[in-house]
């Protein structure tokens, strides 16, 4: 058998094999049931539409979107403002001008739980 051919079906072999026994990636990791990322107890909630020419809609507010924005999605990566493609229930926080600084991706079991920890904080005595 030529060795140049032999060296080829052995690189072929070895390849499968190590392919093989490489583990399958994982999915991302997701938080437990009833369990919400620790920035995301504190509102406003709302459902946001894709932003456009650095505005955004939070349900049925329009806001200026900062310079400085961070969308974090359901996963908590930061994601670009132009990869966010329909509306999307959020947790976002404002910056000292009034303009939206951080956004959270929520997914609907966080959005059920941010939204009754929210209304718990409203009802509960004031010290």
């Amino acid at each position: 058998m030529n060795p140049i051919v032999s060296a080829i079906i052995s690189s072929i072999i070895d390849s499968i094999l190590e392919s093989a026994m490489t583990p399958a990636p994982m999915a991302p990791p997701s938080a437990p049931p009833g369990v919400v990322r620790p920035a995301l107890q504190n509102g406003p909630l709302a459902v946001m539409s894709p932003p456009s020419n650095g505005y955004a809609q939070f349900g049925s507010e329009t806001l200026r979107l900062s310079a400085s924005l961070q969308i974090r999605d359901t996963q908590n990566r930061i994601v670009m403002p132009m990869a966010m493609q329909g509306s999307v229930p959020v947790l976002y926080k404002l910056d000292e001008y009034g303009t939206v600084q951080r956004v959270w991706v929520l997914t609907q079991e966080e959005a059920e739980v941010a939204d009754q920890l929210i209304k718990q904080k409203k009802s509960a005595p004031q010290k």
